[in-house]
């Protein structure tokens, strides 16, 4: 992957498709949802904000992406029209490649299009989901070209072959997931001591909900087990 700053939607790259360079992003803080409730004639504060879940709950995030253009005027509105049509509106994975490890995904519209004398500037403005997650889940392959030395996670989970116990350890990240386990045959899984059933296909476990930390799982049984996890953060 190239050094130079750049845009993937989708996996188009806005500068070797539209002769876009990417000049600026905005990618607002996630607002928590706290839920918090004043007890009548005191000053005190009942705060369930992590009661339903067991974890905080965070509102969207808004995005905007402004690039320029050094197009003649012709061509810069037919790249507006090329881009509007692909997508605006449209829900979309966004990579910046200075952080080509991780992608945010929501939807996106051209907000506006300004042509100066010789070329011109097109934002895009959207509304995200407020964690960017791993640009590969850990039963995809992967690329050594987007992989960052400074927090990037090396995943291989996928066709681990189970005969009698085989132990797997899961970084988790801030955002928790269930991962999908995928079985050839029946086995079992333990995780913090509790014993839960795997069928031969996919399961997900409800009480296996991973965050922030070191996961260890243990399998027994025979046959391979892919485990589907991909980890998000703020």
């Amino acid at each position: 992957m190239s050094t130079r700053a750049d845009v993937l939607i989708n996996g188009v790259s806005m500068c070797d498709t539209y002769d876009l360079l990417y000049s600026e992003k905005n990618i607002s803080s996630p607002e928590p949802v706290l839920k918090q409730t004043r007890i009548p004639g005191s000053s005190n504060i009942v705060d369930t904000t992590e009661t339903l879940s067991g974890d905080i709950e965070y509102e969207p995030r808004e995005i905007s992406i402004i690039f320029e253009s050094m197009c003649e005027k012709s061509g810069f509105f037919t790249t507006y029209s090329k881009i509007a049509n692909a997508i605006h509106g449209q829900k979309v994975d966004i990579i910046f490649t200075k952080d080509a490890g991780f992608y945010y995904t929501g939807r996106l519209k051209v907000e506006s299009f300004e042509f100066q004398t010789y070329g011109g500037t097109l934002t895009l403005t959207g509304i995200v989901e407020p964690f960017k997650l791993e640009r590969f889940s850990s039963d995809e392959d992967w690329e050594w070209d987007s992989f960052s030395f400074t927090d990037g996670i090396i995943r291989d989970y996928k066709d681990l072959i189970v005969s009698g116990t085989r132990e797997l350890t899961i970084t988790g990240r801030r955002k928790k997931v269930c991962p999908v386990f995928t079985c050839s045959a029946a086995m079992t899984v333990t995780y913090l001591g509790i014993v839960y059933d795997l069928i031969a296909g996919d399961t997900i476990v409800p009480e296996i909900y991973l965050g922030i930390g070191d996961h260890v799982l243990t399998f027994t049984g025979t046959g391979i087990v892919s485990v589907d996890y991909r980890g998000g953060m703020l």
